[in-house]
């Protein structure tokens, strides 16, 4: 994962990043996507910053919650980002 900058907001950024791996096909349909803590950790910012970002493709419909289990690519999520 590429490090962030400070010109857009890093929740945004976050996202972005994110998107811009499923649809170059590191994260696969169904493939499980890094945590919240995870990407806090990774990226050394707050876990509600992370979250703000990856809820921004949950409700996009690019992402799913699978209660206990984590994130997910969701079907279809690939085609969905390339018309985004």
């Amino acid at each position: 994962m590429p490090a962030l900058d400070d010109g857009t907001p890093l929740f945004v950024q976050i996202a972005g990043q994110l998107a811009d791996d499923i649809v170059d096909g590191q994260l696969a349909e169904g493939s499980r996507v890094p945590s919240t803590n995870e990407l806090a950790a990774f990226y050394r910012i707050n876990p509600a910053t992370a979250a703000k970002g990856i809820n921004m493709l949950v409700d996009d419909g690019v992402l799913e919650k699978r209660r206990g289990i984590g994130m997910f690519v969701a079907a279809g999520a690939r085609e969905h980002l390339r018309g985004w």
